[in-house]
């Protein structure tokens, strides 16, 4: 079933990068596309090879670069889905960048869903002394997808050695917090810190 939606879920990634590489194009950051169906393999599920020295090359021109997540061949399924929280893991243990920022739809990890309690309280700072706790709080979310959602989003980021500086989950839906974090400022966020 995976293998036969290849071509729809391509198309509509190939859009809707292609939407951001205009928005930023025309916002003075020029940027590329990097499809990761085109520079990875999976085994089972996980990444078996994925070209990072392309991203590096690309950078260094001073380009932005936009990618995401996509259905990728694997050695064992056939196809298998690669999602962006495990990109970014995967190239910040190659490229160690300064910074890590996941935009979500909400303000970062909550102790309780926010979409369904308004009173929920945001978790500021996810390290070894709460994991489990802020873990067991993100359980099944109203926009969990075939990529695990924010639980595994934070698995993710708690598995990153050689960490950034930052590594913060942010609400990318209000505007200007991405700029704010860009800036050095600080936003309602979660931050990661792995051990």
């Amino acid at each position: 079933m995976l293998l036969a939606g290849i071509p729809l879920i391509r198309h509509n990634m190939t859009l809707l990068a292609l939407q951001a590489e205009q928005a930023l194009s025309e916002n003075g950051r020029p940027a590329v596309v990097i499809p990761p169906f085109c520079i990875a393999r999976m085994q089972n599920g996980r990444i078996l090879s994925f070209d990072s020295a392309i991203f590096t090359d690309i950078l260094e021109t001073g380009s932005t670069i936009v990618t995401h997540g996509d259905v990728c061949m694997d050695t064992i399924r056939g196809a298998s889905i690669l999602s962006g929280d495990s990109i970014v893991t995967y190239l910040t243990q190659q490229l160690h960048p300064d910074n890590v920022l996941i935009g979500t739809d909400v303000d970062g990890v909550f102790e309780s869903n926010p979409h369904t309690n308004p009173s929920a309280r945001l978790i500021p700072v996810i390290d070894s002394s709460n994991k489990d706790q802020a873990l067991a709080a993100t359980g099944p979310s109203k926009n969990t997808d075939v990529t695990g959602g924010m639980e595994k989003k934070v698995l993710e980021l708690l598995e990153l050695h050689n960490v950034p500086s930052r590594i913060i989950i942010f609400n990318l839906s209000v505007p200007d917090r991405l700029c704010s974090l860009l800036a050095g400022n600080s936003v309602p966020s979660t931050r990661v810190i792995p051990d």
